[in-house]
C-alpha cells in the first residue's frame, strides 16, 4: 500500500467520524485557497498574472503543510502523548537560545529559524506543543479541583509565555492562557477557580496601562513601544490617534466600509491597490477580503472558521480517552482564539496584536503549524477507539454486559488503582 493510499484510509475509511474528518480537511484546504488568492491580490502588480511571487511562495508552503499533514497521520497519538514533555522541553530550549542571541547580539527581534525557503517561528509551534504538554499533565489528574492543583499547569503555561513575550511576540503569547483555561475546564477544574483566573486576566490591560503611565522605565524592559502604542490606541481614540498609532486600524475600517454588501470585486479594492492598509497580506488580509468580497464574503470566511472549530469540538466530544479529548479541545481553542483576535483587531473590537489569520495570512510558519494542528486532530479522529461507559449501557441488559470503563471527565483517571 502506497503512502497516499495509507493516508487516505486513515482519513476516510471506517470509524464514526468520517464526515468530521472530511469537513475539517475541506475547510482547511478551502481557507488555504482563499489565502493564496488574496495573497496574490494584495501583492500582485495591476497587470501581473497569477501567481505573484508571494502567492507562489504560499503555494509551496501549502505543499509543505500538506506533506507534514500526511506524515503526522502515520504517528499515533500515543506517541505524541509519550513525547509531549520532550517536545515541550526541546522547544523551550530553542526559545531560550533565540532570547540569548537577541540580548547577546543586541538584535531587536529574533523570532525565526531559517530552514530552506521556509522561516519557522518557534512561538507558533509552541501553541500546539503546549496543548500536548498540558493534555499529558491533566489527562489522569484529579487535583485540579483544588486551587493548589492549578499551580503546575499554570507554570507549564507561564514559562513559554514569558519566553514568547520577550522575543517580543505579545500576540502569540496571549493565545496560551485561553488554551490553559479550556483544558482545565474539560479536566473538571472548579468553575470558581476558572472565573477567578479569568478576572485576573481581565485586569492585565489596566495593569499594563498603569505601568505605562506611572512606571515607564519598568515598562520598557518588558514591552516594546510599538506594542504599548497598540494598547493605548485601543483605549484612546481621537482625531490625532487616527493619524498615527491608529492609522492601520483606520485604513482597515475604511476598507470594510467601502466593501459594502458584495464588495468591489477581486483585485479591485482601492484600499488594497492603493497600498493604504499596512500588513495587508499578513495580519490585515481580512480587511482586504472585506473590501473586495464585501460583507457576504467576509461572513463566509467567519463561518468557515466557526465550522472548523465546531467540527473539532464534535471530535472532542466523541473522544472518550482523556489525552486525545484534551488535545482536540486545546487545538480547537487555538483556532477559535486566533480567528477571533484577527477578526477583532481588523475591526477595532480588540487590540492589535499582530496575530495572523490561520491558513489565510501570508507566512509559512503559521500555515505549516496550522496543518500540523489539523493533522493531529485528524489522526485522533481516525483512531477514535470506542470506550464502553456505564451511561451507554442498557439497564435491561445489565446482566449480560459488564462496564469496562466508567464515564469520567476529561482529566480523570478511568482506570482503578492496580489496573
Amino acid at each position: 500500500m502506497s503512502v497516499l493510499e495509507r493516508a487516505s484510509s486513515l482519513l476516510f475509511a471506517g470509524g464514526t467520524l468520517v464526515a468530521s474528518r472530511l469537513a475539517i480537511l475541506t475547510i482547511s484546504f478551502t481557507l488555504s485557497m482563499i489565502g493564496i488568492l488574496f495573497v496574490h491580490s494584495t501583492t500582485a502588480h495591476e497587470l501581473e498574472s497569477f501567481p505573484s511571487y508571494e502567492a507562489g511562495m504560499q503555494i509551496l508552503k501549502l505543499l509543505v503543510g500538506i506533506a507534514l499533514l500526511v506524515a503526522i497521520l502515520f504517528v499515533h497519538y500515543r506517541v505524541l502523548e509519550r513525547l509531549a514533555y520532550v517536545l515541550y522541553a526541546g522547544l523551550l530550549v530553542v526559545l531560550g537560545v533565540l532570547l540569548v542571541l537577541k540580548y547577546a547580539g543586541g538584535a531587536w527581534m529574533v523570532r525565526w529559524l531559517k530552514i530552506g525557503f521556509l522561516s519557522v517561528q518557534p512561538s507558533e509551534v509552541m501553541k500546539v506543543i503546549i496543548v500536548l504538554a498540558l493534555a499529558r499533565y491533566l489527562r489522569f489528574r484529579k487535583d485540579q479541583i483544588r486551587l493548589s492543583g492549578l499551580f503546575r499547569p499554570l507554570l507549564l503555561t507561564l514559562i513559554p509565555m514569558i519566553f514568547v513575550v520577550l522575543q517580543p511576540d505579545l500576540g502569540t503569547s496571549l493565545m496560551l492562557p485561553p488554551v490553559l483555561m479550556a483544558l482545565l475546564f474539560v479536566a473538571n477544574a472548579r468553575r470558581t477557580h476558572l472565573a477567578t483566573a479569568i478576572m485576573a486576566g481581565a485586569l492585565l490591560f489596566p495593569a499594563i496601562l498603569a505601568v505605562h503611565f506611572y512606571f515607564p522605565q519598568v515598562r520598557k524592559k518588558f514591552i516594546e513601544d510599538y506594542q504599548m502604542n497598540r494598547i493605548v490606541g485601543y483605549v484612546h481614540r481621537d482625531e490625532q490617534s487616527w493619524k498615527d498609532i491608529n492609522y492601520q486600524l483606520g485604513q482597515s475600517l475604511i476598507a470594510f466600509g467601502s466593501g459594502g454588501l458584495t464588495g468591489k470585486g477581486y483585485h479591485d479594492g482601492t484600499q488594497n491597490l492603493g497600498k493604504y492598509v499596512p500588513a495587508k497580506h499578513t495580519d490585515f488580509i481580512f480587511s482586504v477580503i472585506g473590501e473586495e468580497l464585501g460583507f457576504l464574503g467576509a461572513s463566509l470566511v467567519v463561518l468557515l472558521y466557526l465550522g472548523l472549530v465546531l467540527t473539532m469540538l464534535h471530535v472532542a466530544i466523541r473522544t472518550r480517552e482523556p489525552f486525545p479529548r484534551l488535545v482536540v479541545t486545546g487545538i480547537a481553542t487555538v483556532f477559535a482564539c486566533q480567528g477571533l483576535e484577527n477578526f477583532g483587531m481588523t475591526l477595532g473590537l480588540t487590540p492589535i496584536t499582530g496575530i495572523p489569520l490561520p491558513f489565510v495570512s501570508f507566512g509559512g510558519s503559521s500555515l505549516v503549524t496550522s496543518y500540523l494542528a489539523v493533522a493531529i486532530v485528524l489522526g485522533i479522529a481516525a483512531r477514535n477507539v470506542p470506550v464502553v461507559a456505564s451511561p451507554d449501557l442498557n439497564p435491561i441488559d445489565e446482566d449480560r454486559v459488564v462496564p469496562v470503563i466508567d464515564d469520567q471527565p476529561g482529566g480523570a483517571n478511568p482506570f482503578p488503582s492496580g489496573h
